[in-house]
């Protein structure tokens, strides 16, 4: 959830890992609707890693919402990429 304890954090650094954390969360695990996602992830800008959850339950609102949000943020020149 995002809780980088000082722990966590060394455990990550004894592993030669890389701490990544979202910019953008539009909490669609609460299914808050489409238009609310969809509205949240629009917000973001070049660099920002934007958290969508792919398992948990109904993931409809979720797809429904990137089906345009990811079109438009293509279109503003924005690229994905794989972490």
């Amino acid at each position: 959830g995002g809780n980088w304890t000082p722990p966590l954090l060394d455990v990550v650094n004894d592993h030669g890992m890389l701490p990544l954390d979202w910019a953008v969360d539009p909490r669609d695990w609460a299914r808050p609707g489409v238009k609310r996602i969809r509205k949240s992830l629009l917000k973001c800008s070049s660099g920002n890693i934007l958290l969508v959850h792919d398992g948990g339950g109904d993931r409809s609102q979720t797809l429904k919402a990137l089906r345009d949000v990811i079109p438009a943020l293509k279109k503003r020149g924005l690229t994905f990429v794989s972490l």
